[in-house]
């Protein structure tokens, strides 16, 4: 079973290149919350993440490439407990 959240792309998001999680979203990397994970960002493997204390991933500004603010992002984890993160369309 997928676990999802959907989170609204913020203007901040994209200007510094994080994606900032609210406390239903960190809930969904309670498994990882201390260590560091690979995450796919619409299609783009990304290496070491972690979230930082104040609960942002750092994703970089060529993983938002494409995206616009206000666009609706859906978080998932796998059964394998894989990360992805990909534009609902």
């Amino acid at each position: 079973m997928t676990e999802k959240v959907e989170h609204v792309l913020k203007r901040w998001e994209k200007k510094y290149g994080y994606i900032g999680l609210s406390r239903e979203e960190l809930k969904l990397f309670s498994s990882v919350m201390d260590k560091r994970f690979t995450l796919k960002v619409l299609g783009r493997e990304l290496y070491e993440r972690k979230i930082d204390k104040q609960g942002r991933i750092w994703v970089s500004h060529g993983g938002l490439k494409g995206l616009e603010v206000g666009d609706v992002l859906v978080i998932s984890k796998d059964d394998e407990g894989n990360y992805r993160i990909e534009k609902k369309s």
